[in-house]
């Protein structure tokens, strides 16, 4: 599904990512898990292509064979618009609080699918519905709800799109532990309904063994260890790898 080789990013010629190799395989959640600072959101900003000023990225990300770090290539902007959804950290960040939500929901997931007003409003309701949310906070302002109701209304688009890759960078730091799971489940049904491909970014191992098959661990702006999560849990081989999974008890 994606396939990351030599990806080395650098910000003012700082290096911050530096030849990391990592694949995320076709209908798989895959979680990326490391400290602070470790190059795990730089590396989604760079096939996001939010870098920020200063940036610089080579290498390659193959989504379905075109290179995402191919920002000459137009087809880019398109493929990101028609495969990829992304939910970020703090979900009040991606709404602007003076927009009622059902206009701001409209340009995440209706415009996205070319869908009227009409058409969206009808679709995001039975959504809404299904995901067990009042179809009434398309009513309210973001101000007026929780994060974790803005996370979950991130992943409500999510459902509308259905994309071939779901990035979630960090989703669940900002929320408490029972709105977590619930999130967690909503991945997993996204995943399991509609065989949607999900890069999960955690710090957290008890978030990994939760919700991923596949693991990438990333510790200092470099890739250090990669495989199912169960087998390197059971035989983990980098010293890194080791540390972090000792840190659990």
């Amino acid at each position: 599904m994606l396939e990351i080789s030599g990806l080395t990013i650098e910000v003012d010629q700082k290096p911050i990512v530096e030849q990391s190799s990592f694949s995320v395989p076709h209908g798989k959640i895959t979680s990326i898990i490391g400290e602070s600072g470790s190059g795990k959101s730089m590396t989604v900003a760079a096939l996001l292509d939010i870098l920020p000023p200063g940036g610089r990225v080579c290498g390659q990300a193959l989504l379905n064979g075109m290179n995402l770090l191919d920002y000459a290539n137009k087809d880019m902007k398109a493929l990101r618009k028609s495969h990829i959804f992304t939910i970020f950290q703090d979900a009040a960040n991606s709404f602007n609080p003076s927009v009622k939500m059902k206009s701001q929901l409209y340009e995440l997931a209706g415009r996205r699918m070319n869908d009227t007003l009409s058409q969206f409003h009808t679709k995001m309701e039975n959504v809404l519905q299904d995901l067990g949310l009042s179809a009434t906070l398309m009513e309210q302002y973001p101000f007026e709800l929780s994060g974790g109701m803005l996370q979950r209304s991130m992943i409500a688009c999510a459902f509308y799109i259905k994309p071939k890759l779901l990035i979630a960078d960090e989703p669940t730091s900002a929320i408490d532990v029972i709105l977590q799971d619930e999130f967690i489940e909503l991945l997993k049904l996204l995943n399991v309904e509609y065989g949607t491909t999900i890069l999960f970014i955690t710090h957290d191992l008890d978030v990994v063994v939760e919700v991923s098959e596949e693991m990438v661990v990333m510790h200092d702006g470099k890739v250090v260890e990669s495989g199912k999560v169960k087998t390197l849990f059971e035989r983990p081989q980098h010293s890194y790898t080791k540390r972090l999974l000792n840190s659990r008890f």
